[in-house]
């Protein structure tokens, strides 16, 4: 799955990073699991306030995805990329969880 991460000066795209793989500790998934409300994520209102509460561990998670991304161009991320994106990630992060269970 690729992810991308579009960075912006004004209104134009300035740069754009790509990651294919990417590992995720298992500290940060179960940080996030301790914010993520499950019955509530069928409302984007609702992804966007998770996201609100998770910013403190998103943005480092976003630092290990794209790699040489600084806290400055995550400043020039649109957030509404941002949601589908990290979706993207918890989705991959579940499914690497229950293939590594699945195997034991």
């Amino acid at each position: 799955m690729e992810l991308k991460l579009n960075i912006y000066n004004g209104k134009a795209i300035e740069k754009t990073y790509r990651a294919e793989t990417f590992d995720i500790m298992f500290g940060t998934v179960e940080d996030l699991l301790n914010i993520i409300d499950l019955e509530k994520l069928n409302s984007e209102t609702e992804i966007a306030k998770i996201v609100i509460k998770a910013i403190p561990i998103l943005k480092p998670l976003l630092k290990d995805v794209f790699e040489g991304v600084t806290n400055d161009e995550l400043r020039r991320t649109k957030v509404k990329e941002l949601i589908p994106l990290f979706i993207n990630i918890f989705v991959f992060a579940l499914k690497e969880l229950n293939s590594n269970s699945s195997k034991n």
